[in-house]
Order: C-alpha cells, then sequence, then structure tokens
C-alpha cells in the first residue's frame, strides 16, 4: 500500500513538472506579441554586419554588389506571408512561394526573420527592415538553413534580401540613444526601410566602426537594388 502511494505521488509530481514546463515554454505566436506593442527596437540592426556581427545574425552575409546577391542566393522567389510564430527566441514566417525564379524547393516554406521578443516578452527588436506583412507579396533573395530540406531559409542579408512588389520606396531614419532605436509602429506603416544613426558611444572601436561602415554602405544600395531586382525578376 505504501509503494502504491509513493507511485501516485511520483506521478502526479511528473504530471506537475510536466504541465509547469508546457506552460513556460517559450513559444507564441510573434503576431499576437507584434500586435500588442506600439512601438520597435532597431537598435541591434548594425549587429548583422562585419566583424562584429552578433551569433544570433551570423549566417547573414555582406554584400556589396548586384550580382553577389544573385549568386549567393540558393533561392530567388516570390512569396506571400501565411503565419508567423517566435520559437525558442527565433521568428518563424511561413510564406507561400507564387513564382520561382531560382533554385529548388517545397511550395510553402519557412524563413527565419532576423528578429526576435525581448526577455518577458517585454519588448520586440528587429534587425532586418522591417518584418514580412500579411497581404504583401515579396521577391525574395534566400539562402538555405537548418534543417536543410528544402523548407527552411533565411535571406542572404538582413537589409537586400527582400523587396516589397511595389514601386513606392520609403524610409524613415532613427537616432539611436541610450542603447535604443525607437520606432513607433504606426510610423510603419508605409515604410520598407528602416535606418538607423547610431551614437559615438555605442560605434567606439575600430570593429564597430568598421560595421557601422557597412551597415550604412549596404542602406545605400537598396533602392538600386531594387529597381534591378524587380525589372529583372517580373
Amino acid at each position: 500500500m505504501k509503494k502504491l502511494i509513493i507511485l501516485i505521488v511520483t506521478i502526479a509530481v511528473c504530471i506537475g513538472i510536466c504541465i509547469n514546463l508546457r506552460g513556460n515554454r517559450r513559444e507564441t505566436t510573434f503576431k499576437k506579441v507584434y500586435d500588442s506593442f506600439d512601438q520597435i527596437d532597431y537598435s541591434f540592426a548594425i549587429s548583422a554586419f562585419g566583424k562584429t556581427r552578433d551569433s544570433r545574425v551570423m549566417d547573414y552575409i555582406d554584400i556589396s554588389t548586384y550580382d553577389e546577391l544573385k549568386n549567393k542566393s540558393k533561392i530567388i522567389a516570390d512569396v506571400e506571408f501565411i503565419s508567423r510564430k517566435q520559437l525558442y527566441g527565433v521568428i518563424e514566417t511561413k510564406v507561400k512561394v507564387k513564382k520561382l525564379y531560382k533554385g529548388h524547393c517545397d511550395k510553402t516554406i519557412t524563413i527565419y526573420e532576423a528578429g526576435f521578443v525581448g526577455e518577458n516578452y517585454d519588448s520586440i527588436v528587429i534587425i532586418q527592415s522591417k518584418p514580412l506583412m500579411n497581404k504583401n507579396r515579396y521577391l525574395v533573395f534566400l539562402q538555405e538553413s537548418i534543417p536543410e530540406n528544402g523548407r527552411y531559409y533565411t535571406f542572404v542579408n538582413t537589409i537586400l534580401g527582400s523587396y516589397p512588389r511595389s514601386n513606392d520606396m520609403k524610409k524613415i531614419v532613427v537616432n539611436e540613444k541610450d542603447g535604443e532605436a525607437i520606432v513607433k509602429k504606426k510610423d510603419l506603416d508605409d515604410v520598407e526601410l528602416v535606418q538607423v544613426h547610431y551614437s559615438k558611444e555605442t560605434i567606439e572601436g575600430e570593429e564597430k566602426q568598421d560595421s557601422e561602415g557597412i551597415y550604412n554602405k549596404t542602406l545605400s544600395l537598396y533602392e538600386t537594388f531594387k529597381k534591378k531586382a524587380l525589372s529583372e525578376y517580373q
């Protein structure tokens, strides 16, 4: 009888632990969290460039020419947004491939976007120009990611890896201050490119200055690359 009671208590404890772990998994719908905030932090945008590239964006490539962008791309395609979620600190965006210009992939693929929900879901941090948005069609330049099974990809470059299928070119500039570069979400409705001006304190040191130089150079290439891309891939 005593063994039976111990067994029942053990099972109950195990079930309780499992329920607790399941309830505390950092898994959520990114859109739900995104919709709950009225501002976005772009202070990490520089971290995807140069020698000081952040570990979360190690897969991205510094691009200097349009031909390099095309050659580095495993997939070039038109895609439409389906859904998005954050799973353990990674933003996974499911898209439908509408037209394939280069490579081979499934009709529905997942793109790991450069951004994340902050600790305790207290902020939205975006490292790329802007998240892929619902009801928009994009021309994307992708490289294969893990697992390499034709379904998971990242942009080749956080700025030059995606272009909305519109001819309008709208940009917003924000100044980084005290480690933050905050943009009101309502100001992003018609914007496809966010440019951050970093303070001298943030870019102290040769490596950080190198990263800022590459970041600004990459931003300057966006409009020209977009025109070439939309013209070539119609």
